[in-house]
């Protein structure tokens, strides 16, 4: 007959008390602080940001919006992301002599915008463009079907023969992305392209008209 010793015994009964003493809980993970949220009229967040940039804005009646994000402190949405929200709403915005006028995008075609040559290095991503983009080698009649579907419908784009000129209205951001496809289309393109004519016949002079 097997016989135990005292000593064993003892830490035997013990082994089931100790045990969960030995157990030790994680702690529990902080919960993430939640992402600052806002919920607006639109004609109240321009107001904020005419408050702390300084800006004059005119506001077209049309321009009416409940404005939602997260993400984002309220209180630091500065002039560029106003822009890019008005963008999201389908409005636009064009600022002349600290003059902010803001409207429907259907509208921003009609915006008094300098021409030029390029996409103005300091121009806004959401701010809208007027450029003139004149390619060497491509032929811009062969352009404009490829290139009109990656603006958006309230963009504008246009091509003039005579020159082989693309006349572009976008927001400066896809105006950029627009004159860089050119470019490389450009750079790719056999030299001396011909142009399609185009546009109507002209109308012959009547005094040399055969009798």
């Amino acid at each position: 007959m097997k016989t135990y010793r005292p000593w064993a015994l003892a830490v035997a009964l013990a082994l089931p008390v100790l045990a969960p003493a030995a157990e030790t809980k994680a702690p529990p993970c902080a919960a993430p602080a939640s992402a600052p949220s806002y919920d607006i009229e639109m004609a109240d967040l321009i107001d904020k940001v005419a408050k702390r940039s300084g800006k004059q804005f005119i506001v077209d009646p049309r321009v009416r919006a409940q404005v939602s994000g997260t993400g984002i402190d309220l209180e630091k949405i500065d002039y560029p992301r106003l822009l890019a929200i008005l963008a999201v709403h389908q409005f636009a915005a064009y600022e002349v002599n600290g003059v902010v006028r803001v409207m429907p995008d259907a509208n921003a075609r009609q915006f008094p915008i300098p021409v030029t040559t390029g996409v103005p290095a300091n121009a806004l991503d959401d701010e809208y463009v007027t450029v003139l983009l004149s390619p060497k080698n491509m032929c811009v009649a062969h352009a404009v079907p490829v290139l009109r579907p990656l603006m958006p419908q309230a963009a504008h784009m246009a091509a003039f023969f005579q020159s082989n000129t693309l006349i572009i209205s976008d927001h400066a951001s896809n105006a950029r992305r627009i004159a860089d496809i050119v470019e490389r289309l450009d750079s790719a393109s056999p030299k001396d392209q011909k142009c399609p004519p185009e546009g109507p016949s002209p109308v012959p002079d009547a005094s040399k008209r055969k009798k």
